[in-house]
Parts: structure tokens; C-alpha cells; sequence
């Protein structure tokens, strides 16, 4: 099975005819590491899965890039303020190594969710759990170590600490590259 459509149907059981017809609007390919599925200031078009591979979301701030969040195999990535408000994108997509991408557009899917309430329901249950996980990482900035919160990185992204630049890992915890190899030494 799909592994969106796997998810979707997880989450609320979706008709025989709902399937077919999200599955019509799913696509799929290979994205090479260093490629971007949404650039700053782009206006973007498509919700992403990682499959296979890792990515990340990314902004700039004081011309320091700052990772916001990580999609490593079988997660969901986006621009979604972007994307939800058809607005220049604050944001950026990167890939960061070779990964094999499904995506699909905002617009097909709004008008599919319109015509589909078993996928709408779904999609509905999805955004609450995105929400919880948006809430899980503000309150692990204000209350946990950087230890911790690499810990809390490692659950969230099994084996991403050997697959992603320290840098990134780094920026998105609020630490340094050094606090993290003190991290990974046991020294902290």
C-alpha cells in the first residue's frame, strides 16, 4: 500500500472510492541531495512525504540558516504557512540526501477533501496531531537541556544523528556544534 494512503487510512478509515482518488493525485520522484522542493520566496504548490531519504526546513536569520524541522523516511514535510496562505515562502525545503519524494498539490487535494469527507475527517485528525508535535517542540526549547533535547531528537528522527550534518542538528536544537559533540562524548 501507498505509505500516505497507509497513514491517511490509519488515522480514519477511508472509503474504497476515496482511496482511488487520492491516490490519482499522488506522485512520486527522486530528488538528489542539495535540492530544494520549496525555495525562499517561492509560493509553493505541494505537500511533501519522505518516503525514503531525510529533509529538512530551513529559514534564515541574520543570514544564519536555521533548521526548523527534519522529515527522514516515511514523515511529511512542507512550507505549510506558505503553502495554506499562497504567500512567498519564509521558508525552504532541502533534501539532504538522495531521497525518493511523494507529493501532491494543495489545491487537488482541498478539492478532493471537499468532495470526500472521510479523507477531510483525516486530514482534519492530522493537522490536531501536527499541532501537538508544534506544541511538544516550543515547550522541549523552553524546558529541556540541550542534552535532553537531543535525546528527544533521536526518538522523534531514529538514526538521523549519523545521517545529517552537525550543523543542522545544532541550529535545530538552539545549541552549538561543539555542545553537541560534548553531547555525543558523554561530557554533558
Amino acid at each position: 500500500m501507498n505509505p500516505v494512503l497507509y497513514i491517511f487510512q490509519q488515522v480514519n478509515p477511508l472509503s474504497t472510492e476515496t482511496q482511488e482518488a487520492f491516490l490519482s493525485i499522488l506522485h512520486t520522484k527522486q530528488v538528489k541531495r542539495g535540492d530544494h522542493l520549496v525555495r525562499i520566496g517561492q509560493v509553493p504548490e505541494n505537500f511533501y512525504f519522505v518516503k525514503k531519504g531525510l529533509a529538512r526546513v530551513y529559514y534564515l536569520r541574520n543570514d544564519q540558516d536555521i533548521t526548523d524541522y527534519f522529515a527522514i523516511n516515511n514523515q511529511f514535510i512542507g512550507a505549510l504557512p506558505a503553502l495554506f496562505s499562497q504567500q512567498p515562502s519564509h521558508k525552504a525545503i532541502e533534501v539532504l540526501e538522495d531521497s525518493e519524494i511523494i507529493y501532491f498539490s494543495y489545491a487537488a487535494f482541498d478539492k478532493l477533501c471537499e468532495q470526500r469527507h472521510d479523507l477531510e475527517r483525516a486530514s482534519r485528525k492530522m493537522t490536531i496531531y501536527g499541532m501537538l508535535e508544534g506544541q511538544q517542540r516550543i515547550e522541549s526549547i523552553r524546558f529541556l537541556s540541550a542534552k535532553e533535547r537531543y535525546e528527544e531528537l533521536e526518538k522523534l528522527y531514529p538514526g538521523i544523528t549519523n545521517r545529517a550534518p552537525l550543523k543542522h542538528i545544532a541550529s535545530y536544537l538552539g545549541t552549538t556544534q561543539v555542545s553537541i559533540s560534548r553531547i555525543r562524548a558523554g561530557k554533558q
